[in-house]
């Protein structure tokens, strides 16, 4: 009977035990329940009278509701190449640039347009002329009715874009119309390859955001915390893929044309319907580390491999093996960057070059240069017809001259009628005016119909022909169909 009394202490310790073991785990949890709750309380708190991020949160809401009267939706009906002059549709983003309607977007949203529809964020829906377009920067003026529309603010081109500026991109990606999104200023001054790459020459000098940038945000506005416009959404960078098309999704690298490059293009098309490009006259590639081991040079600039003779580069004294480190007092830091500087710049300009010379090994003299800037001459150096291209002739191409299609003028030359561009001379010597009768009716290049010489420019603008040639429909004198090339005989 001693057994009882010696062990029940133990047992009372062992049951006791138990119970803890078993309550233990839900204790526990309502106890850490209660420190989260409790901890959630004070957050709540602390957030309920944080007056920063209330003022923060109203700041984002201020730059919407300052930017987006003037964003825009756009709908362009496009005739592109191999469709038989079915149109596709393209759609993109702009912004109204005046209080004269003129609004903004990219060249490809617009590009060999036959409608344009742009929607307003009210919701209103009105016609646009195309006012000019430019590849080579892949901007574009289009015109409304300026009636009770409201212009974007744009920033001072005095106040430089930095690495780290909150920036807000707005447009209308995959269609979903008046979006918004914020990031920062990832890099400047940056060469992708997707205005300059590939088959296509171009000028970059791109801003890189991390802003969800998609397809539909093309032409839209990138801003800053502010609500002042500071460039132009146009391009993403994907794994492997860099594009202005749509074909690729945002991966975090949006790309956007820098205000300082648009206004200079913009007003140009403006003012006569087209932009012509600054040319300098130089060969030019970044300074690499072996190149500044030789000159004992540190600084950033760029290389003059090549100056052209009788160049506007020639005529100011630039000799290759110069160094230019700025133009007009700012820094120059890559071959590309002062390529796109020079290019939207228009010919006849004065600009001011820093330049830092050899002299002897290891030493370099410090020069300056005042160049006027030439006409970049685009069909030779990029295979393109130039903006202001002649509406009664294209001697590159062997036509002496051409005019539009009517009933009574095709009477006059006793031709039958048909809607196109009547050719009425080539240019002798050349293989057409060999093989080729004059008075022929061109209705169909490069796969797009034409139907007058503001058409025909418009789809030779999408020929490379530096590379190819442009297949062309034409109709005989005696109503036969032929089939000519139209290419740049200086080629050949």
């Amino acid at each position: 009977m001693a057994l009882p009394r010696e062990y029940g202490p133990s047992l009372v310790v062992l049951a006791a035990s138990g119970l803890v073991l078993l309550a233990g785990p839900a204790l526990v949890r309502t106890l850490g329940h209660r420190h989260d709750a409790a901890r959630v309380e004070r957050a709540a708190d602390r957030l309920a009278s944080n007056a920063i991020l209330d003022q923060l949160n109203q700041a984002f809401r201020d730059v919407a509701a300052a930017v987006e009267p003037s964003v825009v939706h756009i709908a362009s009906a496009q005739l592109r190449p191999g469709r038989g002059g079915v149109p596709s549709l393209s759609t993109g983003s702009g912004w109204i640039y005046d209080e004269q309607g003129h609004v903004i977007t990219n060249h490809h949203v617009v590009a060999n347009s036959r409608r344009i529809e742009v929607q307003l964020a009210d919701g209103t829906l009105r016609p646009a002329e195309l006012i000019g377009s430019d590849p080579l920067t892949d901007i574009a003026v289009i015109r409304i009715d300026p009636v009770r529309t409201i212009p974007a603010t744009r920033r001072p081109i005095a106040e430089p874009v930095e690495q780290g500026d909150l920036v807000f991109a707005f447009g209308s990606p995959f269609d979903f119309r008046f979006s918004m999104s914020q990031g920062v200023v990832s890099g400047k001054d940056r060469y992708a390859g997707v205005l300059a790459g590939g088959s296509r020459p171009g000028y970059e000098n791109f801003i890189q955001v991390d802003a969800a940038i998609n397809p539909g945000n093309s032409g839209g506005p990138l801003t800053d915390h502010r609500g002042r416009v500071i460039g132009m959404n146009t391009a993403i960078a994907t794994t492997g893929q860099r594009s202005t098309d749509g074909e690729g999704r945002f991966a975090g690298i949006g790309l956007a044309i820098p205000l300082e490059m648009i206004e200079p293009v913009v007003e140009q098309i403006i003012a006569q319907g087209f932009a012509l490009q600054g040319f300098l006259g130089v060969s030019l590639r970044d300074v690499l580390p072996m190149d500044r081991a030789r000159l004992g040079f540190e600084s950033p600039g760029v290389l003059v491999q090549e100056v052209t003779p009788d160049s506007a580069a020639a005529e100011a004294g630039l000799e290759a093996q110069d160094v230019i480190t700025a133009m007009n007092g700012d820094p120059v830091e890559g071959a590309q960057q002062l390529i796109a500087r020079i290019g939207t710049t228009p010919p006849g300009t004065g600009v001011r070059l820093t330049v830092r010379r050899p002299v002897e090994p290891g030493t370099l003299e410090a020069l300056e240069f005042s160049v006027v800037l030439g006409q970049r001459d685009s069909l030779a150096i990029d295979g393109l017809l130039p903006p202001n291209q002649s509406r009664t002739e294209i001697l590159p191409l062997g036509i002496a001259a051409m005019e539009n299609a009517t009933a009574a003028r095709c009477r006059r030359l006793g031709i039958p009628y048909q809607p196109g561009v009547i050719v009425t001379r080539w240019v002798a010597g050349t293989p057409l005016a060999a093989d080729a009768p004059e008075n022929v009716i061109i209705t169909e290049t490069n796969g797009i119909p034409v139907v007058d010489v503001e058409s025909l420019l418009q789809a030779l603008a999408t020929v490379r022909f530096d590379r190819t040639s442009s297949p062309t429909n034409v109709i005989l004198p005696d109503g036969r169909g032929g089939l000519i090339y139209l290419q740049d005989l200086r080629r050949r």
